[in-house]
């Protein structure tokens, strides 16, 4: 489970979470979640985590259930609903490496998200804040322990790009570009300014997850200069009205 940060973050008091397990003295399986993000780790059967993941659902509809190798099968018989399985790629690459000469297409400005920034009125502010929130517990908790960038146009958000579970010397990058302003080159644009305040607070490993069958987002992790280092399925649960 190494290349997922977000449970590294968890067991390092970074990230507030609950965990449970078979057995404190000597666990053999292990369950937390974060978000709308299960990780699941060892043999599952019999662990009896179904009254805590049944609490879970109840809130979360829809959600990926992150897996090691033994635990993916007995996993899938835990979740109630639509149960698919996905290909994840994990990408990681060391920002320093590079040079990171970032310019705005003519019509956008590039910013640093702030809570100044934030409070202009921008179309799709509550999807910016949804992003900071979603490993986060508030987006007072994300300015302080975090950082982002966004490309902004015509009074509203167009693309943005935040570091996620930032721990020592790493962090994992959270994407997403508003559909009308896709194919512009703006992912490139603000992780490249992402990447380089990383640089400048002392990162030197930059993760990127992204489903296997995202074209888009493989190619700009590629372009960035990431390597894919990881390949492993997940579950999609689909939850709602089970």
């Amino acid at each position: 489970m190494g290349v997922h940060l977000a449970v590294e973050s968890i067991l390092g008091g970074r990230t507030a979470a609950r965990m449970f397990v078979d057995d404190v003295a000597e666990p053999r399986v292990a369950l937390t979640w974060t978000g709308h993000r299960v990780y699941l780790a060892g043999s599952v059967g019999g662990a009896g985590f179904g009254e805590v993941l049944g609490e879970y659902v109840s809130t979360h509809g829809q959600f990926v259930a992150y897996c090691s190798a033994e635990a993916i099968d007995g996993a899938a018989g835990l979740f109630p609903g639509k149960v698919a399985r996905r290909g994840r790629f994990y990408y990681e690459g060391d920002p320093s490496k590079h040079s990171w000469e970032v310019e705005a297409p003519e019509g956008y400005a590039l910013e640093r998200i702030t809570g100044a920034l934030l409070g202009r009125g921008f179309a799709h502010t509550d999807s910016v804040r949804g992003e900071m929130c979603s490993e986060r517990e508030s987006v007072e908790e994300f300015l302080g322990k975090s950082f982002g960038f966004a490309a902004v146009h015509g009074g509203g958000f167009a693309c943005w790009c935040m570091s996620e579970c930032n721990l020592g010397d790493r962090c994992e990058v959270g994407i997403e570009t508003v559909r009308e302003h896709r194919r512009r080159g703006l992912a490139g644009l603000v992780a490249g300014a992402m990447f380089r305040h990383a640089v400048g607070v002392g990162v030197r490993r930059v993760g990127w997850h992204c489903w296997a069958d995202n074209v888009a987002s493989v190619a700009t992790a590629e372009r960035l200069g990431l390597r894919r280092v990881a390949e492993f399925p997940v579950l999609f649960v689909d939850a709602r009205g089970a």
